[in-house]
């Protein structure tokens, strides 16, 4: 197997321009991109493979990542966790899953976990309202990014979705189809990506002249049984919303759950818009209508933002990914 010395005496080039190219470094150090794709296509070409346990004790670095996601049987947070190893290997760098569970407490435990394994950095979808745990990482100047979720008070680079238009965007197109009894099912109101979603919300319904009815905002989990019990609820009420509009899938498919249960049909009895785009939505009958969420580019970012923070030339603070409003056969028009 060549070693990195070999491919530079192979293409008569430097040690430390081969070094830097290898390492992703080439256009900061003004390398050509013409060299850059030599080194890269040969290298592939002849299987070189650092020694990353050398290079990581020359370092002091484990060239690893850790990533807690709070429910990696979410199918969002399943291909976030794809998508984040997938830039992660670009870079040489290995990723640690933990899953919190939507649980504070376990959040904690993980959290010390990944420390313990020693870890160069960390990406996190926080759960609850409670960081103190978190600045205790921003303390140790342990490089740390928020995905999904964040917390406004605390400095740390958050990616995410643009969660208020996603929500104001959906809601909107319900108001243009007549909708005005729209029930808002929600996960955990004390996270700000909820508020978020909560404000595009209450702000669509207010631009389009419909006052906004508490009655109609329901639920405080991000979960299958919140959108069961939540949708129940709210169908079997004296006067039922005509259309709901789901925070996230996991609350989506309960509510897909107790419209059968009711032996109600979509559109016709109620309509509904999920946020979040899992595939098997388009292949409901009739096709459910979504927010589409970019975890592709969420995850790019994510990993970008936390290698630089590593290498402690991070700029990235903030990032709202835009969202795609997916209009399928799941909302009615209403006279």
């Amino acid at each position: 197997m060549s070693t990195l010395k070999q491919i530079a005496q192979d293409l008569n080039l430097s040690v430390s321009t081969v070094s830097r190219i290898l390492n992703g470094k080439g256009k900061k150090a003004r390398i050509s991109d013409a060299t850059v794709a030599l080194v890269l296509k040969y290298a592939n070409e002849v299987g070189y493979s650092p020694n990353m346990v050398a290079k990581g004790l020359q370092a002091s670095q484990s060239f690893s990542i850790g990533l807690m996601l709070p429910d990696i049987t979410n199918l969002f947070f399943a291909e976030m966790a794809k998508n984040i190893e997938k830039w992660a290997s670009k870079s040489q760098y290995s990723v640690v899953l933990v899953n919190s569970d939507e649980d504070v407490e376990k959040e904690k435990k993980q959290l010390a976990n990944l420390m313990g394994r020693k870890v160069d950095g960390i990406i996190a979808a926080p759960v609850g309202d409670s960081f103190a745990h978190f600045a205790k990482i921003v303390k140790q100047k342990i490089p740390l990014v928020f995905i999904d979720r964040y917390f406004p008070d605390l400095s740390v680079p958050f990616i995410t979705s643009d969660n208020y238009q996603g929500s104001f965007e959906a809601t909107q197109e319900l108001t243009r189809k007549g909708h005005e009894r729209i029930c808002l099912i929600s996960g955990n109101q004390s996270n700000e990506l909820v508020k978020q979603r909560r404000a595009g919300y209450v702000d669509a319904l207010h631009s389009a002249g419909i006052a906004v009815s508490e009655e109609l905002i329901l639920g405080n989990a991000f979960s299958i049984e919140n959108g069961y019990a939540s949708t129940k609820k709210a169908l079997m009420n004296a006067h039922p919303p005509t259309a709901i509009f789901a925070m996230n899938n996991l609350i989506g498919f309960g509510v897909l759950q107790a419209v059968k249960e009711l032996e109600l049909k979509i559109p016709e009895a109620v309509s509904l818009i999920i946020f979040d785009n899992h595939p098997y939505l388009s292949l409901q009958n009739p096709s459910i209508s979504t927010v589409k969420q970019d975890s592709e580019k969420i995850g790019e970012m994510a990993v970008k933002a936390l290698l630089e923070a590593i290498q402690e030339e991070t700029d990235i603070e903030a990032l709202q990914i835009p969202t795609t409003l997916i209009l399928r056969e799941s909302i009615s028009v209403l006279d």
